[in-house]
């Protein structure tokens, strides 16, 4: 809907309102009628809604941005000329800055900890977190009608098994007790993206509520989220598997997006190796539905576009990239003022901020804020439509450069605090830590790849790896937070912790046969501590 329509539609409401005209009765305007309703329907839903942009008056927003911009500009100018920033070196005679690279920040190993522990059967494990969480509540059946008795717990563990570490059914019931009709009736019935996903919630709520997740956060004023992506070959060429000779050599493949904190995978997205990863974040970020809720959100390079900036902001979030070279960055950084304001700045910006342009598209932005947030649009799809549109087009361009003002901001206070890009550091290797736990479920068989003949069959193999991995951390975290509450009070039990990340594997028994219909104990957690020593 542009301006203009949107403009109509407003008058027609009021000449509705006031009984001028009559749209049912009117052949005129009878086609307006379902976009009215439609249009109301938004307006009511929008005000239930917390959104910044739509709350506090645009100009007075933009008065504070630029206002800020300009600040960081006059700060980091003072700062470079007393020499008080260690890590940017400038010369004056090349008039030229050298960005001197933080080293990087590796987790704690987990070996202290882990190598202690007993080793135990993936199916224990997994028999353990669901006696803990309930998890496999959410899988509820695919005809209620016709299924007679209650799923069976044996049989979804082997089934989840069999499709995360892409053994397959038939496989599987050769090195199992479970027949075969029994894992595929049980795949048929229980295994739904909406029931994996409701299932990876559970034991992800049941995580955050653990006494040792307060202790993952290594910043204590801000929970982090991370952004990445993870390859996998596709056994069997797809839509969304495509080539990539980097990563797949003669093979196709997809890529598991994964939106993380606090070592909690929480939301997860199949895409494919050509699309984009940037035009899914902001996607994977607004829909989480857990009570993990990070609003600083960390990524790579390739989780940049020319809006994701803006739209973390118009929602509250904090979007913070790891940026691979700072000093190249500093080129892209705008000015708040016209550029003849910074002559006598060391470093200057080479553009400034159409400031007008933002304020008159402000009815566009508001739509489509207003879209995104009753979910009537995903990212992917408005990228794609705004890159699409002409270049001059103006709300395009102004939501372009509202990503340039935020992304600006970010870069200057980067250079101003190092510890923010350290920070988004930290956040990114546990991402990169959790893909290596993903790997090793995936690469039971050999191969780290997907399961399934289509991409909803390669999407369940993937969320089914997930929900494996994710119970494997509640596993770890539960183990973790017995050793807390025995010693509530030990500095050196807290530092010991902290060094052990929950995303280990190495106690863990990923093959072999495996036995379902036995009378097994189940794992006590009190029994295994007990010989954990802190020394």
């Amino acid at each position: 809907m542009n301006r203009y329509e949107l403009q109509v539609y407003r008058q027609l409401i009021e000449q509705i309102d006031t009984g001028a005209i009559h749209i049912k009765d009117s052949i005129r305007y009878r086609p307006f009628a379902e976009d009215l309703v439609s249009l109301n329907r938004k307006e009511e839903a929008l005000k239930t809604l917390d959104i910044p942009w739509l709350k506090t008056p645009c100009v007075d927003q933009i008065d504070s941005l630029f206002k800020e911009l300009d600040t960081l500009w006059s700060t980091f100018d003072a700062r470079l000329k007393q020499g008080s920033l260690k890590h940017i070196k400038y010369n004056p005679v090349k008039e030229e800055i050298t960005w001197v690279k933080p080293k990087e920040i590796r987790e704690a190993q987990q070996e202290s900890l882990y190598s202690k522990l007993p080793m135990r059967d993936l199916s224990e494990v997994l028999r353990f977190v669901n006696h803990q969480t309930n998890f496999m509540a959410a899988f509820s059946p695919l005809q209620p009608r016709y299924v007679k008795q209650k799923y069976d717990v044996d049989h979804l563990i082997a089934v989840l098994m069999s499709n995360a570490s892409n053994i397959g059914h038939y496989k599987m019931a050769k090195i199992s007790d479970i027949p075969y009709h029994k894992l595929e009736s049980t795949y048929q019935q229980y295994m739904r993206l909406s029931t994996l996903r409701e299932a990876n919630v559970i034991i992800a709520n049941k995580i955050a509520q653990l006494p040792i997740f307060p202790h993952y956060t290594f910043d204590e004023d801000t929970l982090f989220g991370s952004l990445d992506g993870q390859k996998f070959e596709a056994l069997t060429p797809t839509a969304k598997a495509r080539n990539s000779k980097k990563y797949f050599k003669k093979g196709r493949g997809v890529v598991a997006y994964t939106f993380l904190s606090n070592h909690v995978p929480i939301m997860n997205e199949l895409i494919g190796a050509h699309d984009h990863e940037s035009y899914f974040s902001f996607d994977l970020w607004y829909g989480n539905t857990s009570i993990i809720q990070p609003m600083v959100v960390t990524s790579d390079m390739h989780g940049i576009s020319k809006a994701n900036f803006a739209l973390f902001h118009w929602f509250a979030g904090d979007f913070r990239p790891r940026f691979a070279n700072l000093k190249s960055e500093l080129k892209k950084v705008c000015g708040a003022n016209d550029t003849s304001t910074y002559n006598s700045f060391w470093v200057k910006p080479t553009k400034t901020i159409d400031r007008q342009l933002i304020l008159d598209e402000k009815e566009n932005i508001d739509h489509i804020i207003a879209t995104l947030a009753l979910k009537e649009i995903s990212q992917s799809v408005l990228i794609q439509k705004l890159c699409a549109l002409p270049q001059n087009n103006a709300t395009r361009n102004a939501i372009f450069e509202y990503d340039k003002l935020i992304r600006s901001i970010y870069t200057l206070k980067c250079i101003l605090d190092p510890t923010i890009l350290e920070n988004v550091q930290r956040s990114q290797n546990r991402v990169e830590s959790y893909h290596g736990l993903r790997a090793a479920i995936a690469k039971v068989t050999g191969r780290k790849a997907l399961l399934g003949q289509t991409d909803l069959e390669m999407e369940i193999s993937n969320e089914c790896g997930r929900l494996i991995a994710n119970a494997i951390i509640y596993y770890n975290a539960s183990i973790q937070s017995s050793l807390l509450e025995r010693s509530p009070k030990s500095k050196k039990m807290l530092k010991f912790l902290k060094k052990s990340s929950p995303v280990a594997w190495c106690h863990i028994h990923f093959t072999g046969h495996f036995v379902f219909y036995s009378d097994k104990e189940s794992i006590d957690i009190e029994d295994i501590i007990e010989n954990v020593l802190i020394e």
